[in-house]
This record gives C-alpha cells, sequence and structure tokens, in this order.
C-alpha cells in the first residue's frame, strides 16, 4: 500500500495529472504525432507502388472488358448463324456480319492497348485477327449456301434440270404417239391402235404417279418431315418404275411388229431413252441423299466453321488466363510492400504498447481502482452482506450513480425483452414472424453443417383465404389464421418452428429430418390443415399448398432455402397437387421474372389488362368472319407491354388461371356487344396449359355463354400442338366436354410442334392455324411453301378449315386463295385493333361490302 500511495503522490505531483481530461488529452496528443509521422512515411511507400498497381489494373480491367465483350459479340455471331441456318432472313445476316466486325474492331482496340500489346497476349492477338477474316468469311459462304436451294440441297439441281427434262420427254413421247394413233385411220391397223392406245394410257397414269410418289419423297428427304416413311417411298418409286418398263416393253414389241410409221417408232425410242435417263438420274439423287453431303451447308460447318469457333474461343480463354497470372504477379508485389508494412507496423506497435501501459497506470489509480472497489460493494450488496464503502468512493455521486445505473439496467432488462418479443413474433398468431424464422433457420444450419446432418424448410399458403375475407370479413380470416397457427403448433415437434411470413403465409423449420422425413411431416401437415374450421358459426374450408426444401440438397443458405421453397410451393401450385418437393429442373424463376408477377398481380386487380382484336377474312369472299383476342397491358411504369414478355411468367407461376377467366368473359363480352351492332362474327381466345388441364374449364365456359346470352357456335378456343401434347389424355377430355357445347377448337401455330397425327385425328378440331413463320417466307423458301400447301391438303382431307397467320402482302394472299386456304390473318388484312377501332373496321367494312 505503502509503494501503490507513493506512486500515486509522485503523479499527482505533476500539474498535468491534477485532472483526468488532461491526462487523456497529453496521451492522444503523444499517439496521434508519432500515429502522423508513421502514417506519412508509410504513406509515400505504398502510394508509389499503389499507382503502379492501379495503372496495371485499369489497363488490366479494360483488357478484359473488352475480351468479355468480344466473347460476347462472337456468341452472338454464332448464335445468328445458327439462327440463319434454321430461318433465313436477312437482319440475321447482318446481324452475324455486324457482330464479328464489331469483335475485329474490339480486337484492333485490344492491340491499341499498351499493356495487353506485349509477351504471350500479343501473339494470341495476332492469331485471333486471321481467325476472325476466315469465320467472317466462311460464315459468308455458308449463309449463301443456306440462301440458295439448290446450292444447300444438290439433289434440287438434278430434280429441277435433267430429271425434269427427262419427264418432261417421256410424256412428249407418249403424247406424241397418242396423237399420232387419233389422227390416223389405219382400218387395217385399228385394233392394234386400240391396243397401243391402252397400254399408252396405263403407261402414262404409272408414270404419273411414279412421278408424284418421287416428289413426296424428295419432300420429306428436304424438309425432314416423316423420315420413317422414306424407305417406303423410295420402294414405291422403284416398284412403278419397274411396271412402267414392263408396261413399255409391251408398247416397245407392239410397234416393232406391227407399226412402220417411223415417228411412232421414233417417239417409243424416245421413251425407252428418256425412262433409262429419268432412271439414272434418280439412282444420282438416292446417291446424293444417301450420305453426308445432301445439304450443302454440312461440310462448311463441320470442316470450317465449327473448327474457326473452337479456336476463337480457346485463344479467349488463354487471354483470360493470361489476364489472371497478370492479376496473381501483381499481388505478389502487393504482398511484399504488404510485408515492408508490417515490419513498420512492428514498431508502431511497440510505441504504442509503450503508451498502453502509461495509460494503464494512469486510468489504474485514478479510474480502475476506485470504481473495482464500488463494483465489490454493490456485489457484496446484492448477496445480502452489508458492507461500508471506503471513504473516497462514498461521495453522494458515485453512490447515485451506481443506484442510478442498477435501476436502469433493470427497466432495459425488462423492455428489451417486451421489445424483442413483438419485434420477433407475429401479432395475431403469436407465432415467431420472419425475422425470428430467419434467426433460426440460420443458427440451424451452422449446427447442421457442424454435425453433417439434414433439415427441412416447408413453404405453404391457404388456397382461397382471400374468397374468405373479402366476403365474411377480416374478423372471420384473422380468427381463421389463428386455428391455422394452433393446427401448426399441435402437429409439429416442440423443436420445430413455425413462422406466420405475412396474409396467409406460413413457413416451418423442421430440424434433424431427410427428403423422406419432410415430405411425410408436411404431407401430415397437409392433411391437417384441410380439415373443416368452425369459426363464429361459420364451417369453413381452405385449401392448402406446401413446398419443401432440405439442406444442404436445395440450398446451404438461409436466404437460398427460403426462395427455393417459395418455388416448390408455386410447383405445387402449378401441378394442383398440394405438395411438392423442390425441383432444380423445374424451377424458372428469375428475379425479372418476380417482379413480373408482383406487377401482374396488380394489373389484375387494378384494371390495366385490356383487349385489342385482329381480324379474320375469308379469302373466298372476302368478308370477315371473325376476331382473334390478344391481351395487352397498359403498365404504369412501362407502359404498353405485349403479352410475349408477361403471359410465360403467368403461365409458369400458375396466375394464368386468374387471368383465362377474366379474358375469356371480356372478350365474350365484347363479341356480345359486336353482335347487337349487326356484325356477326366469331372471337378466339388462347388456351395455355393451365386451361387445358382444368378440369372446370368446361363449367366456367358454360356459365360465361349463359351469362352473356352469347352463342357458343361464335366462340373458339386455340390452342398450341405443345398445349395439346402436354398431356393429351386430359386434355382429350377436356376438349371433347367444350366440343359438345358447340364451341370449335383451333390448333394453333400448327407446324412448329411435334404433335401426333393420330392425336390430331382423335382430338375433337374444327381448324388448323398455319404458323406464321411459314407463311411470311413461302414467297422466298420453297421449302415453307411446300409445307403451308401440305398442310392445307392435309386440313382439308381431315375435314377441317385451315386458317394462314402471317398475312403480309397481296402475293401471299393470292397464292393462299389459289390453294383453296380458308381464311387469312394478318398486317396486310389488318393490325389489332381496340373495340371502337374494331367497330370503325367492320362499318366501313360492310359499307364497303354494299358497294361492290
Amino acid at each position: 500500500m505503502t509503494n501503490h500511495s507513493s506512486w500515486k503522490d509522485r503523479l499527482q505531483g505533476f500539474p498535468i495529472f491534477h485532472s483526468l481530461r488532461k491526462q487523456f488529452l497529453f496521451l492522444a496528443i503523444l499517439l496521434g504525432t508519432v500515429v502522423i509521422a508513421y502514417t506519412w512515411i508509410a504513406g509515400n511507400t505504398v502510394s508509389r507502388s499503389s499507382k503502379i498497381s492501379t495503372t496495371n489494373i485499369e489497363e488490366r480491367i479494360t483488357v478484359a472488358d473488352l475480351i468479355h465483350r468480344l466473347r460476347r459479340a462472337i456468341i452472338v455471331a454464332d448464335d445468328a448463324l445458327n439462327l440463319y441456318l434454321l430461318a433465313p432472313s436477312e437482319p440475321t445476316r447482318n446481324t452475324f456480319r455486324d457482330r464479328l466486325a464489331h469483335a475485329q474492331h474490339l480486337l484492333d482496340q485490344l492491340l491499341e492497348i499498351q499493356w495487353a500489346g506485349q509477351g504471350e497476349m500479343l501473339s494470341i492477338l495476332h492469331v485471333l485477327k486471321p481467325l476472325l477474316s476466315n469465320l467472317a468469311a466462311a460464315g459468308e459462304t455458308v449463309m449463301t449456301v443456306r440462301q440458295d436451294a439448290n446450292l444447300m440441297y444438290p439433289s434440287m439441281r438434278l430434280a429441277n434440270g435433267h430429271m425434269l427434262d427427262d419427264h418432261l420427254n417421256f410424256l412428249g413421247g407418249a403424247n406424241t404417239i397418242i396423237q399420232l394413233l387419233k389422227k390416223n385411220n389405219l382400218t387395217i391397223n385399228k385394233k392394234y391402235d386400240q391396243q397401243l392406245l391402252g397400254q399408252l394410257y396405263e403407261l402414262r397414269d404409272v408414270w404419273h404417279r411414279m412421278i408424284s410418289s418421287y416428289r413426296l419423297y424428295l419432300i420429306n428427304r428436304i424438309g425432314s418431315l416423316y423420315n420413317e416413311t422414306l424407305p417406303g417411298q423410295i420402294h414405291d418409286v422403284e416398284m412403278l418404275y419397274a411396271t412402267s418398263q414392263n408396261d413399255l416393253k409391251k408398247i416397245t414389241r407392239l410397234t416393232q411388229r406391227n407399226y412402220s410409221d417411223i415417228e411412232i417408232l421414233t417417239s417409243v425410242e424416245q421413251l425407252n431413252n428418256a425412262a433409262s435417263n429419268w432412271m439414272s438420274g434418280y439412282k444420282e439423287v438416292l446417291k446424293i441423299n444417301a450420305d453426308n453431303h445432301w445439304r450443302g451447308d454440312l461440310s462448311l460447318m463441320q470442316d470450317i466453321i465449327h473448327p474457326s469457333m473452337d479456336k476463337v474461343y480457346e485463344k479467349l480463354d488463354q487471354l483470360e488466363n493470361e489476364i489472371k497470372q497478370s492479376a496473381n504477379l501483381n499481388l505478389v508485389e502487393q504482398n511484399d510492400i504488404g510485408d515492408r508494412v508490417i515490419h513498420s507496423l512492428w514498431g508502431m506497435a511497440a510505441f504504442v504498447l509503450f503508451i498502453a501501459v502509461a495509460s494503464l497506470i494512469v486510468v489504474e489509480f485514478n479510474f480502475i481502482r476506485p470504481i473495482a472497489e464500488v463494483a465489490r460493494s454493490l456485489k457484496d450488496e446484492a448477496h445480502g452482506r452489508t458492507v461500508e464503502l471506503p471513504l473516497r468512493v462514498q461521495a453522494e455521486e458515485i453512490r447515485d450513480l451506481t443506484d442510478a445505473f442498477r435501476e436502469l439496467r433493470h427497466q432495459v432488462h425488462s423492455r428489451q425483452m417486451a421489445l424483442e418479443h413483438i419485434a420477433m413474433h407475429d401479432s395475431l398468431t403469436s407465432l415467431p414472424n420472419r425475422a425470428l424464422l430467419m434467426d433460426r433457420l440460420q443458427q440451424a444450419i451452422e449446427n447442421a453443417r457442424k454435425r453433417e446432418r439434414h433439415l427441412a424448410l416447408i413453404m405453404l399458403d391457404l388456397d382461397r383465404f382471400k374468397e374468405i375475407n373479402d366476403t365474411l370479413g377480416h374478423q372471420i380470416g384473422d380468427a381463421l389464421l389463428q386455428q391455422v397457427g394452433s393446427r401448426l403448433r399441435g402437429v409439429l415437434r416442440d423443436s420445430d418452428t413455425v413462422a406466420r411470413l405475412g396474409g396467409d403465409e406460413f413457413a416451418i423449420l423442421l430440424t434433424n429430418v431427410n427428403d423422406a422425413n419432410a415430405l411425410r411431416i408436411a404431407t401430415s401437415i397437409h392433411d391437417t390443415l384441410e380439415k373443416v374450421y368452425e369459426v363464429y358459426e361459420h364451417s369453413l374450408y381452405v385449401g392448402v399448398s406446401l413446398g419443401v426444401a432440405v439442406y444442404p440438397h436445395h440450398g446451404d443458405s438461409a436466404d437460398m432455402l427460403l426462395q427455393h421453397s417459395d418455388v416448390a410451393m408455386y410447383m405445387a401450385k402449378r401441378s394442383n397437387t398440394g405438395l411438392a418437393l423442390y425441383d432444380i429442373s423445374r424451377d424458372q424463376h428469375s428475379v425479372s421474372q418476380l417482379s413480373v408477377l408482383s406487377d401482374l398481380r396488380s394489373a389484375i386487380e387494378n384494371d390495366e389488362l385490356y383487349l385489342e382484336y385482329q381480324p379474320k377474312l375469308s379469302l373466298a369472299d372476302g368478308r370477315v368472319t371473325g376476331v382473334e383476342a390478344l391481351v395487352r397491358w397498359r403498365h404504369p411504369v412501362h407502359g404498353r407491354v405485349m403479352p410475349d414478355d408477361f403471359i410465360p411468367t403467368a403461365e409458369q407461376t400458375g396466375l394464368i388461371k386468374r387471368l383465362s377467366p377474366w379474358l375469356l368473359e371480356k372478350a365474350v363480352r365484347d363479341c356480345k356487344h359486336l353482335h347487337e351492332l349487326g356484325h356477326k362474327i366469331s372471337v378466339s381466345i388462347n388456351l395455355s396449359v393451365w386451361d387445358v388441364q382444368d378440369g372446370k374449364l368446361a363449367d366456367s365456359i358454360r356459365l360465361i355463354l349463359e351469362q352473356a346470352q352469347f352463342p357458343a357456335e361464335f366462340l373458339l378456343l386455340e390452342i398450341t400442338e405443345r398445349v395439346m401434347m402436354a398431356e393429351p389424355d386430359r386434355a382429350y377430355q377436356i376438349l371433347v366436354e367444350i366440343d359438345k357445347m358447340g364451341v370449335k377448337i383451333v390448333i394453333d401455330d400448327f407446324g412448329t410442334g411435334f404433335s401426333s397425327l393420330v392425336y390430331l385425328k382423335q382430338m375433337p378440331v374444327d381448324t388448323l392455324k398455319i404458323d406464321k413463320s411459314f407463311v411470311i417466307n413461302m414467297l422466298h423458301d420453297e421449302s415453307d411453301s411446300t409445307i403451308v400447301h401440305s398442310i392445307i391438303e392435309l386440313a382439308h382431307n381431315l375435314g377441317l378449315d385451315v386458317v394462314a397467320e402471317g398475312v403480309e402482302n397481296d402475293q401471299t394472299w393470292m397464292w393462299l386463295k389459289k390453294w383453296r386456304c380458308d381464311y387469312a390473318q394478318g398486317y396486310y388484312v389488318s393490325h389489332p385493333l381496340g373495340l371502337q377501332e374494331l367497330e370503325n373496321y367492320l362499318n366501313t367494312f360492310d359499307q364497303k361490302i354494299m358497294l361492290n
């Protein structure tokens, strides 16, 4: 005690130690001076190296950005080339050219950067430059080949050249003999004339059938329509040719024995030569179509384009590796600088340690010891022992401060407990809220990771809850939610957590469970929640959809498990199973889709959606027979949104189930209004997979028609081949029920899917709608023209009407009319119109017809 007192007396002898504030001010100035000096010295060292490193980093970032853009340009050019091979168009060709030109421009920029123009990177860039040039030239050659049918399909040159001439020579020879026999009345040869005429007619009929089979073979081979029928078609051609040869031999013998007319004999020889030459050309066509060179673009793609693309991507990978190696080198240099700074920090640490020791001495005698004595006294007092504080700590201020801290600590602790409960629990159900769930989920993930165990997160929401809330009131809805919370607590273990996230959404955390256990518990929850609820003398039933995500299979973080369980819940909704385990192959959600989904929910409620109608005309008399209803979205921020930007999201999430009834009711109501104005036209409405698989679809349509007093025969429902083939048996049952009502069924976008002709024959279909991708290019692409003509013939043979989409000019209209297509739709007829615009269009159209 004597030593301590003497040290204290000596320190108190300096004026600066009379005040605790002055003591700390002195130490702060001393420490600040040293720190500033050290900072200035270390800063200069670090600054010089940082400038060099920053320059390298900036140039490296620029180079990396250019390489990324270069890769992106090449990818887009590659995609454009592949797209051009599927559907040639000038915009796609220009895209290929522009992207490769842009890639070459980016390559030139890379060569101008000093950091990139050295070492291995420079040699790689010099290799890339001719590669891109060769790729551009090869791509142009491939697209030129694709654009020319004769180059694209070598067999077409024979078919349209020598074989066509041989065919015409054969028919010319046969017709010449027939005309000579009809013109010459040789009574002596009259019996032979009739026999020869009969054989010639039979020969010509067999020849025509052989040519028809040959043309069908060419269509199937070039268009790859029905490859499994090719052997049969080849066999038909060869059998018919053999038959024609037998007939020709008979004709040859008959003419040689009984005729001496030089013109008849010459024509018979012409028949033999033409048939022989035609068969030689046919064998050459079979040979060409049998190997890999039946398409002119295959060898170019395999031998030049693909190897060049692979080489380009390889060089881009090498460039990126060079950037990584440079970054690693800079990192090593920075580490060296860091080592030097660390050594200087040791010196600084020694000084700070000295200051700390000095500060500790000051604080020890002036602050810590008095407070420690008060603390010990307070602890003794808390244990019930009466203590007397030393005189130097018996000041009233210290005693009041101690009492105040004790009372404050008690009040703070009480209020903190209350606030934590409010902040972490739902006020209606007293269940944990989202914040507490996320905290427990994170802790559970940490424990599961350490112990290598599993856990599961179940997301659920109630079906029809909004309907109950809106119909019976919020009091009933709140009571229902409280009962749901009670049932959930009753079916779960004490170690599990059930939380209300908001509205009718709940989440359940199951610890130490695998996939099978989680699904079993989820099934039990599903069965429990779907039982009847007795709420204020109301017997209520609500459906429930549950989505299950299991750690670590479906996510290793709290946010990922929450997101994937939410996705699984929407999977359960879409499949109407009520329960689904997360499946990454079915997860089509993205941030943008979720944003669209949220806005679309509001759009339906806020009446932001509206319909436009595109007229459909009869090619026979040019009259308007119907319109197609097309949904549009007037977004409050983005303006007019087209269906391709929100319909897929609505289908993926099941929101289409709310959109389709609105569309049906609105379209029927508008068409009823047009009927009242005297325009007896039909209205077509597109259905999704959700709609066609909805067992209540027919009842919904029947109710809408009855409420609007609208004739069923004026309502057309359009489904795509993809929708029809998703679940064909279920679709067949629903479509048959709709067909019995008198509603007509239309197969939309026909020709783009892979529907079976068997299903097409069985389904209650009234009309085929040819996809516009074939109609738009039919004047310029012989394959598209053949497909359109074939679909029209196929539909008529099946007793179906045909609608052609994408009619954009008069020439297309005339060709479709020539081929006996029934109806046309497209910009040549009219753009989609609002209801008032449609009324004006129909009035003007009717006046024109009356004047004509």
